[in-house]
């Protein structure tokens, strides 16, 4: 019997996806969960995984093709038993140059958009070169041959600044910083002028972005915590080696985040047909930047993980950023958004609400601060932090205890050690 393999929905916002590289032929054994395919998303590259054993009987969608979520991407034949599988018909014609090329209409058969291959080239064969999408992209509009480049980013990944700098015959500059790691001196760009097409990442964001300001009426509560007991307790962590992953303010402020949410669940819900639906658990989303835009990993269930835990999770997860990789369950499901901009010495900001979630919290740099203290004006580090609220199911009384609750938490931070 065959089994359609078709287009997961790989995140939240997925609509549909793209095919870089099929990693198994026509005719080979595959294994239930075994890797069929890389595809590209709006939000990363991810892998395609066989739904059942048997043996791959015929590729529908080829590489560099796009399609909808839920179309039919190939067929697995249950009852092969190891045996070879001719495949019913070709998934695509080649080109002279080699890159594939849209198959006629054939019944049942997705296609790209408009029936047309897309304009940049896709990659082939199992030695392809690694590459970001955006760089791909910037590699077609350019002529330049991703083969014939060294990437910078991680794991040898090429990315679009290595394709601009071949494309400018200099050399290539170190990889792109995210916000998990302390920005690096960099010698200032050229300027660029000229149209550039967004990436399929930018074209996402742009639109949800937009339905989130035009939607959601937004309005924002700012505080400022005293860091002084966190600065200490981190310091200790890492002296004493506490935990194997040494401990940062971003973790911190993950998990009291976390545990400031189950006093104020309202906070950790979303507006749905009019009616407010209380989540049943509390999934944290991590804002992270990356090369063309930003992603939000989800750390689950983060109220119940211990701190040690909270940082090995959210270190795998930007890792997994900046590889470009994810399971699906790591970029779906998440209740509440927390953006740090405090590695970029940011004092403070106000983010935009990631739909459907009901709020987000922008978090700023901890800075030595002019502060009262028994009548006295004394430096002390602070942090300030400004929550994003939908106003429909959200009152300011309520952003503001929330705030209080965070503040209480990181200024006694011990809890978030002993609580979890």
């Amino acid at each position: 019997m065959s089994v359609e393999i078709v287009m997961p929905k790989l995140s939240d916002t997925m609509e549909e996806g793209t095919i870089l590289r099929w990693l198994k032929h026509v005719g080979d054994q595959v294994a239930r969960g075994e890797v069929l395919a890389e595809v590209e998303t709006d939000k990363a590259d991810m892998e395609l995984e066989a739904a059942t054993a048997g043996v791959l009987q015929e590729i529908k969608v080829a590489e560099g093709q796009s399609a909808a979520v839920g179309a039919v991407l190939a067929l697995v034949d249950e009852r092969a038993n190891g045996a070879s599988a001719a495949p019913a018909a070709p998934p695509a014609e080649q080109s002279t140059s080699g890159a594939p090329r849209a198959a006629g209409n054939r019944a049942g058969e997705p296609t790209s958009r408009g029936g047309k291959a897309p304009a940049r080239p896709a990659p082939s064969g199992k030695g392809a070169a690694k590459a970001t999408p955006a760089a791909r992209q910037l590699a077609s509009e350019r002529g330049v041959d991703l083969s014939a480049l060294h990437g910078t980013g991680p794991g040898g990944r090429i990315v679009s600044n290595d394709v601009a700098q071949a494309d400018a015959g200099g050399r290539p500059a170190g990889p792109e910083p995210t916000l998990d790691e302390e920005p690096r001196q960099e010698s200032a760009p050229g300027v660029v002028a000229g149209r550039q097409e967004l990436s399929r990442m930018r074209q996402s964001i742009a639109r949800r972005m937009s339905e989130a300001f035009r939607d959601i009426p937004h309005f924002y509560v700012t505080a400022e915590i005293d860091m002084a007991e966190a600065a200490r307790l981190k310091d200790a962590l890492a002296k004493n080696e506490v935990f194997v992953t040494s401990v940062t303010y971003t973790h911190m402020v993950l998990k009291a985040t976390a545990l400031a949410l189950r006093h104020h669940p309202r906070l950790n819900a979303s507006y749905v047909d009019g009616a407010i639906e209380m989540k049943g658990e509390i999934n944290l989303g991590m804002a992270v930047a990356v090369e063309d835009g930003l992603i939000v990993p989800v750390l689950r269930a983060a109220d119940a993980r211990p701190l040690d835990e909270i940082a090995s999770e959210a270190r795998r997860l930007v890792e997994q950023a900046r590889r470009g990789r994810f399971a699906k369950e790591d970029l779906s499901g998440g209740t509440f958004t927390v953006s740090n901009m405090g590695m970029l010495d940011v004092e403070e900001f106000a983010a935009v609400i990631n739909p459907p979630q009901a709020a987000i919290l922008a978090v700023g740099a901890v800075k030595e601060r002019a502060v009262v203290r028994d009548g006295a004006i004394v430096a002390r580090p602070t942090m300030r932090v400004t929550v994003s609220c939908d106003h429909r199911i959200i009152d300011g009384v309520v952003a503001g205890r929330f705030l209080e609750e965070l503040k209480r938490l990181l200024e006694n931070p011990i809890v978030l050690v002993v609580q979890g």
